[in-house]
């Protein structure tokens, strides 16, 4: 398993920049699919709150059986946190 850090770059100045719950649940999906036996189907991420906001992963039926589940919420927890470092709603 590789953190993408590459995909979203630290923002140059100190206060965090803006993003919509949408893009930042957009974000945390598509490290998530760079991670392999990630599924391709029936995997949501949700973006809630505010400031701090918060995010939730969720497997559906299309998921199937999910092998490394520990390690996707792992990687999942590693994301959100870094972006919230970065980012406000």
């Amino acid at each position: 398993m590789t953190e993408s850090t590459a995909q979203h770059p630290a923002p140059a100045a100190l206060a965090k920049q803006k993003k919509t719950a949408e893009e930042l649940a957009v974000m945390i999906h598509d490290d998530l699919s760079q991670i392999e036996g990630c599924p391709q189907r029936g995997l949501k991420v949700t973006v809630y709150g505010f400031s701090p906001w918060n995010a939730m992963l969720t497997f559906g039926v299309d998921a199937g059986p999910v092998p490394n589940k520990a390690d996707l919420l792992a990687f999942f927890d590693v994301t959100s946190e870094r972006l919230k470092r970065w980012y406000d709603v």
